[in-house]
């Protein structure tokens, strides 16, 4: 029998992206600084939205495609700094971290949308 163990690995991610969103209302919210994550990306996913949006054409994209182009971008960069403070200050690797940044970029795309189509 084959066995495609990423299949295994991605839907163990894929799950936990979405278990991850209950540590929002948990006090591990503010102890392990996820705030931080989410509120920064959040503030930061705003502005580029809106500059993706007005000169680079993603207004005329669907509304998905731009909430997954803010989530997706906040993830990103949220991987590479973990990487970073990972590799060369010796911090842990926590995927929640990555995961609550992403929940801001969607929050931000969100919200930009909006102000978007309101001005």
């Amino acid at each position: 029998m084959i066995t495609f163990s990423i299949f295994k690995l991605m839907w163990k991610k894929i799950k936990n992206y979405f278990l991850d969103i209950k540590k929002i209302f948990s006090p591990l919210f503010i102890k392990n600084n996820y705030h931080k994550h989410l509120f920064y990306s959040f503030i930061l996913t705003i502005p580029s939205i809106m500059f993706l949006l007005q000169y680079f054409d993603l207004a005329d994209t669907g509304v998905f495609f731009q909430i997954f182009i803010g989530g997706f971008g906040a993830f990103f960069v949220n991987f590479i700094r973990e990487w970073y403070y990972g590799k060369y200050h010796g911090s842990a690797f926590d995927g929640t971290d990555i995961n609550m940044g992403s929940y801001g970029g969607i929050l931000g795309a969100i919200v930009a949308i909006i102000i978007y189509k309101l001005f």
